[in-house]
């Protein structure tokens, strides 16, 4: 199974905003950190703020926290909203599709039942299972350096 960059974008930005939930930080701080665009992670984070999933606060010293702690956000919920309706093939697509085979096809049962699975097994993890001391400390140093640049500047 492949996940979009929205969703691997989206997943990373969590991590980085679990990494230091006391922290706000700025879509631009967060898109210096993972290397990405700011411009498609605005978009990612409006997508993650109609879900529940971070609170935007806008204005001078506003930024993106996470809205509920990283403990209580199953991954596999996550992975479901961030793909949106992006089937693993055409005809799992909320929309159905356009594949011609769909109405005679044993495959796409199977593959419903492994994409459900992959799902399931995800919500076994919480976005907190993903954090560890050596994650962290990347993400530190990283702000630390977009921070030093900033105050130079």
């Amino acid at each position: 199974m492949k996940l979009t960059q929205f969703t691997d974008y989206g997943l990373r930005a969590l991590m980085v905003l679990a990494s230091s939930p006391e922290k706000i930080l700025n879509s631009r701080e967060i898109a210096e950190i993972l290397y990405v665009s700011r411009e498609h992670l605005v978009k990612i984070l409006q997508r993650l703020s109609a879900g529940g999933y971070v609170h935007v606060q806008r204005g001078a010293g506003g930024g993106v926290r996470l809205s509920k702690p990283a403990e209580e956000i199953l991954l596999g919920n996550l992975v479901r909203w961030l793909e949106d309706g992006q089937g693993l093939v055409e005809c799992l697509r909320d929309d159905g599709g356009q594949c011609n085979l769909t109405p005679v096809c044993l495959l796409r049962p199977l593959l419903l039942e492994a994409a459900e699975a992959f799902y399931a097994r995800l919500n076994t993890a919480t976005l907190a299972d993903c954090l560890h001391p050596p994650l962290q400390q990347f993400i530190g140093r990283r702000g630390a350096q977009i921070f030093l640049t900033q105050d130079k500047s």
